[in-house]
């Protein structure tokens, strides 16, 4: 970018990055950078300024940073971590998630009617991120309308978008959450193994083991992601996002030895019954009667004192900790910090808790 009688470059990516980031006016950045023109000129300048770095921007960084084409298999595959290296081999894994931007009201009707989600209960446009598991953008493909949800947008994209094929092969891996159920069948179809979260039977209070060790592998890769605007806001978006590529360290790099450990000891346990819920399902532990106050037994009572390690080793992670203060939390304020501890009166090593449902309001 050269430098012109009207702007400095180093100027003019500061005021394009401002924008993005505070979205304050272009009269407003122009008075922040102190540019001498008639007050009435002060929006207009900086607009075109805006728009000059924006596509620059977009012309040097998005090619090579952003898009099916920028990125060989074999440079893909370099972004695994070690817990998708453990759970579905080499095979490449993607996540693909959607992402929303919001947008004023538009005055065309048959816009306003396209760009307003009915979940939302706002005027927005999605965007479908396609993301590696360490956290680096392979592509980010839209604007699409807001009353579109994932699946729908997912099977646009699988049945227009032929560049697919240039990096994929049958069996790699799709990471996707529930709202992409209606278009797994569509992801199968091309060869792909598709990862979702698994949902209740009709009926059932909880999941079964193996479809909750499921869930929980699916769910250790993915933890870690003005109307003069929606002209250009596929422009904007893709520059950002290949701009966070260029410049930004991996979110998650996940391939240390501990990383490999924990996903190794998760693919072990993945197939293997849980003893307490075989132990509630084949007895009446979930009768009232068959429960202690622990605080009424006459017995000594020694529970072990356990170490964060120890807690982060045996829930796989730091997940579940971080839940723990939220569900400690009613209780706190409620409870006077009371919680009700109670012993099974038929075996002595089965200890529950009652707190308060994160989804109900029973406990």
């Amino acid at each position: 970018m050269r430098t012109s009688k009207h702007r400095l470059p180093f100027e003019a990516v500061c005021m394009y990055w401002i924008k993005l980031k505070t979205n304050l006016s272009f009269r407003q950045i122009g008075t922040l950078f102190k540019i001498q023109t008639k007050e009435e000129n002060i929006r207009k300048r900086v607009e075109n300024i805006f728009h000059t770095v924006s596509r620059y921007l977009y012309d040097a960084i998005v090619p090579s940073h952003l898009g099916f084409h920028h990125l060989s298999r074999a440079d893909a595959l370099t972004h695994h971590t070690a817990y998708t290296e453990t759970f579905f081999g080499h095979s490449l894994a993607l996540i693909w998630d959607g992402t929303y931007i919001y947008c004023n009201k538009s005055e065309d009707h048959k816009f306003q009617k396209e760009t307003y989600s009915g979940q939302k209960c706002r005027h927005l446009v999605k965007f479908m991120s396609i993301v590696f598991p360490d956290g680096y953008v392979f592509d980010l493909i839209g604007p699409f309308n807001g009353k579109e949800n994932d699946a729908k947008i997912s099977k646009a994209i699988l049945e227009m978008n032929d560049d697919l094929s240039m990096i994929y092969e049958v069996g790699d891996t799709q990471i996707v959450d529930r709202g992409f159920r209606d278009v797994a069948g569509a992801f199968e179809e091309l060869g792909f193994d598709i990862r979702m979260p698994s949902f209740l039977e009709k009926g059932a209070k909880q999941l079964e083991t193996e479809q909750a060790n499921e869930t929980r592998m699916t769910t250790k890769t993915r933890w870690r992601i003005s109307q003069d605007f929606l002209v250009n806001i596929d422009v904007l978006v893709r520059t950002l996002a290949a701009s966070l590529n260029k410049c930004r360290p991996r979110l998650f790099h996940g391939k240390s030895p501990e990383d490999y450990a924990l996903a190794s000891k998760m693919l072990l346990m993945h197939n293997k019954t849980s003893h307490l819920q075989q132990v509630i399902s084949q007895g009446d532990l979930s009768l009232r009667k068959n429960w202690k106050n622990l605080l009424h037994c006459d017995i000594h009572f020694d529970f072990p004192y356990l170490t964060l390690d120890f807690l982060r080793e045996y829930t796989c992670g730091v997940y579940q900790i971080k839940q723990s203060s939220t569900y400690a939390k009613p209780h706190l304020y409620d409870h006077d910090g009371e919680f009700e501890y109670q012993l099974s009166s038929s075996d002595d090593t089965i200890l529950r808790c009652r707190i308060h449902s994160k989804h109900s309001s029973t406990s």
